[in-house]
């Protein structure tokens, strides 16, 4: 069996030293966004009270993978950084590594601290190869190296992307989207077709997406609002819903029939009665 703890020691690295971080679904959405500087700058900020960078310089980035078939969590590396200084975030001085979309959500905040961090260009070459099992404890996502020891399962040639599921195996969460591979944002962008959200009540809704940005133009309005501009689910307040797709239509389908083709589904659902569909 070959370690995380191996891997560091190749490098030149005590692992006695190296915290290992396993950041939440906001990390995989810098990384896509922005790597090293996106998700660098959203690195950068950490809550004053439990601070993943004390007691270290150095700290082992990861994203979080699939989950194994015996509930463990994985966790895919994407690189190291040096902590070069930390203050208390008074939104004047900016941190070394900055992006204007992640500076923006972190104004107003008051308990946080802010961090100079440093890329560094060992391990880089293995960035999104190395997939290694966290374990049980993903709320535990930051750890020592030392008493961690974490297995690798796969080195890959490559970094590669999770492959997209197809349109009927699909599902996932609308606070995911921002999560999702450009291969994943692509696909549901050049579809169109009927839908289905379902709250964690169980309460279903069945919508369609008939405009020029397909699956992703629609869902992307709840993931701004978290009602897009339904008059029940506004009621309802926000929700992060599960979604998955029911129908893709034709390419040649006009909007009318796309919508006609909603409501067939509506009633076999039966979503108006007993779901979130007003009409």
């Amino acid at each position: 069996m070959f370690e995380f703890n191996d891997f560091l020691r190749r490098l030149d690295f005590e692992p006695a030293h190296i915290r290992l971080l396993r950041h939440d679904p906001r990390g995989v959405a810098a990384w896509r966004r922005g790597r090293e500087i996106a998700f660098g700058c959203f690195a950068s900020f950490q809550k004053r009270s439990n601070s993943p960078y004390r007691g270290t310089e150095i700290a082992c980035h990861f994203l979080p993978g699939p989950m194994q078939d015996n509930g463990d969590a994985t966790a895919l590396f994407v690189g190291i950084t040096r902590i070069i200084d930390r203050w208390d975030w008074d939104e004047v001085r900016m941190p070394s590594i900055v992006d204007d979309n992640i500076i923006e959500t972190e104004r107003d905040r008051r308990d946080i601290e802010a961090f100079d961090l440093e890329w560094l260009a060992l391990g880089r070459e293995h960035a999104e190869r190395v997939l290694i099992n966290w374990g049980t404890g993903t709320r535990a996502w930051s750890q020592w190296a030392h008493t961690n020891p974490k297995e690798i399962l796969e080195l890959r040639l490559q970094p590669q992307e999770p492959p997209f599921p197809g349109f009927t195996k699909f599902k996932a969460r609308i606070s995911e989207i921002p999560t999702f591979p450009q291969s994943w944002i692509g696909a549901l962008r050049s579809v169109k077709g009927v839908y289905l959200l379902v709250t964690d009540d169980g309460e279903q809704y069945v919508g369609s997406a008939a405009g020029e940005e397909g699956f992703m133009g629609r869902w992307s309005a709840y993931l701004t609002n978290g009602h897009g501009d339904n008059v029940l689910l506004r009621a309802r307040g926000h929700r992060d819903y599960a979604v998955s797709i029911l129908e893709i239509a034709s390419p040649d389908m006009a909007a009318a029939d796309i919508v006609i083709r909603e409501s067939i589904w509506k009633e076999k659902l039966g979503a108006r009665a007993n779901g979130l569909n007003a009409n």
